[in-house]
């Protein structure tokens, strides 16, 4: 039975040194505890890390496998962006067309408010300059 330092077996297994803790946090791999004067310190059994690493390769290389028959089998047929998406292009373009539409409206509709304004303006100022006006009696309007 071989013991291996934390550090050691970061290096055989190419996982980083807190990879290696969690691994033994979580009791994937077997290990041995030496006491010294700070605490202690864990010993990993290399067998017991290399069944983990293989049974993880494993796991891995199944997962990817699987994914790529599922990329396989999900590719589309036909690889021509117009043919693919023609459906959508003609929702996009009709979108883009029914916004400029309603851009053109708001466009008339805020003119006219503006125009309705301005007449409003008009017409205030021309009551403000009656009201100025110096007033004249009666009988002096024939003058």
């Amino acid at each position: 039975m071989e013991l291996l330092t934390i550090n050691e077996a970061a290096s055989l297994s190419g996982k980083s040194i807190q990879t290696i803790r969690r691994m033994i946090k979580h009791k994937k791999v077997q290990v041995k505890r030496q006491k010294t004067p700070q605490g202690f310190n864990y010993l990993i059994i290399k067998e017991t890390l290399l069944s983990y690493l293989s049974q993880a390769s494993q796991t891995n290389t199944q997962e990817d496998v699987a994914s790529q028959n599922l990329d396989r089998e999900h590719r589309p047929i036909n690889t021509n962006f117009e043919e693919v998406f023609k459906g959508e292009l003609e929702r996009f373009g009709t979108t883009i067309q029914k916004l400029i539409e309603q851009n053109a409206h708001d466009k008339e509709n805020f003119f006219g408010l503006i125009k309705t304004f301005q007449d409003r303006v008009f017409t205030l100022e021309n009551h403000i300059k009656m009201l100025e006006a110096p007033r004249r009696k009666w009988w002096q309007v024939f003058k």
